[in-house]
């Protein structure tokens, strides 16, 4: 799966130009915050569709819609963190305070947490963005249920091997323009192994990409 997720940015037409935009607001993003909400807009539209099947990336348009998409995006990204990090500040107060076994507690406690959020916002993401419901992100049974899943489970973990070798190095470069490059395109590929992931455990148990395409698609 993940060897044909790294070609799914190239594909269709115009992709060159949505990799350039995305590269560029991400660029930008490095130094003001606002270039990366539309960035996040478009992320959710990966999200969309390629949980509904279709094989070619979307294209940067419906600006105002991108930045709307985009904050609700951060919005949940932002509450599935807000626990483990707020549990982690716990952890380090109580070990500067003179209580180091409860720090240490809580610190184990904050990873926990962390690597839970982490592997159930994808399911959250990909609910937004199938849903067009900001609750539906928070809907922790339902996407638990789909996380149990051995192709959300495949999908997930290749998708975090692309964000953070890809998009990572991108983060590391992300002053010049190659850098941008890589973590843009990195993102691409991670959100799309999401979607399918998801989509795969929600459904059929079956890749949304290998489901026969109708004619009105």
């Amino acid at each position: 799966m993940l060897r044909d997720a790294l070609f799914y940015p190239q594909r269709g037409p115009g992709w060159l130009w949505t990799v350039i935009t995305g590269s560029l607001l991400t660029l930008v993003g490095a130094v003001l915050f606002v270039p990366l909400i539309p960035v996040q807009g478009y992320l959710l539209r990966v999200l969309r569709s390629t949980a509904e099947g279709r094989p070619h990336p979307p294209a940067f348009e419906d600006w105002g819609d991108l930045f709307v998409d985009g904050a609700r995006v951060i919005a949940v990204q932002v509450a599935y963190l807000f626990v483990p990090v707020l549990v982690t500040l716990g952890g380090v107060l109580a070990r500067v305070s003179g209580a180091p076994l409860l720090g240490s507690a809580l610190l184990v406690l904050a990873s926990v947490v962390g690597l839970a959020s982490a592997y159930l916002l994808p399911g959250a993401l990909t609910r937004l963005a199938t849903t067009d419901r900001l609750t539906a992100a928070f809907e922790v049974r339902a996407i638990a249920g789909a996380a149990r899943r051995p192709v959300y489970v495949v999908a997930v973990l290749e998708a975090y091997v692309a964000l953070f070798v890809i998009a990572g190095l991108g983060g590391v470069l992300v002053l010049i323009l190659v850098g941008a490059v890589f973590a843009f395109y990195g993102q691409v590929v991670g959100y799309h192994l999401f979607a399918r992931g998801y989509a795969g455990a929600t459904g059929d148990g079956q890749d949304p990409m290998h489901r026969p395409q109708t004619a009105a698609e």
